[in-house]
């Protein structure tokens, strides 16, 4: 079961898509390098953190964009998303095929454009990169900054009301399965950057983000994932 859960959910953002047909600005780690540079205060990250976590549920759009090193022009997918304080995060692509994951504390469900279910439990799992990469996402949505720093070199940039947050693992096995990320906004979180160890670049966006109660039909969408 070790990293299982982890590769799996990197496998996932890493291949879905499709080629666009034209090209376009392709990030560089260069771009980032004054970021890692500048390491975060604890008394800055907590209040960054303050102030964009997503305190109610959240639902909105995300678009992906990924370059590959291989290819010429990007990879595109999108879809929408659902994150619940309590209950978890729901990623459902959209484009180009439809696959949904339900992420929550200890476990990952996998839903293909068939219906087919596949289910991941990091329960005795002997280390804790299984389940890692969940609470990763859901510590960064959350604004947990203990976790943030249990697990990663945190660095930090702030101009005005923009900011970039720099995530480096500590761990040598997840930093070979994770790239450096970067999580960058302005009142809310706008947009998750991944930097590969191939030169791979992924670049998600997130927009129309709207906080408020649950719906019995968005309830419904975390109980796939607790069956």
């Amino acid at each position: 079961m070790t990293r299982q859960i982890a590769i799996a959910i990197l496998c996932w953002l890493a291949l879905a898509g499709t080629a666009t047909a034209a090209e376009e600005p392709r990030p560089t780690a260069e771009q980032f390098a004054p970021l890692f540079a500048n390491g975060a205060t604890e008394q800055a990250l907590n209040s960054l953190l303050q102030q964009v976590a997503l305190q109610q549920p959240t639902r909105g759009e995300f678009q992906q964009t990924r370059w590959l090193k291989v290819l010429k022009n990007p990879l595109k997918s999108s879809g929408q998303l659902l994150f619940s304080p309590q209950l978890g995060l729901w990623w459902q692509q959209q484009t180009p095929f439809a696959t949904t994951m339900i992420l929550q504390q200890d476990a990952l469900t996998q839903i293909d454009s068939q219906g087919n279910v596949t289910k991941q439990s990091a329960a005795g799992a002997p280390s804790q990169l299984a389940s890692l990469m969940p609470q990763l996402l859901q510590a960064l949505l959350s604004g947990d900054v203990a976790f943030l720093q249990q697990h990663f070199t945190l660095s930090l940039l702030q101009h005005e009301q923009q900011w970039q947050l720099g995530l480096v693992a500590k761990d040598r096995q997840l930093q070979a399965m994770l790239p450096r990320l970067v999580l960058s906004g302005e009142q809310q979180m706008q947009q998750l950057l991944m930097l590969g160890q191939q030169q791979d670049i992924s670049v998600i966006e997130f927009t129309e983000l709207q906080q408020g109660p649950l719906n019995a039909e968005e309830q419904q969408r975390f109980d796939a994932g607790a069956e």
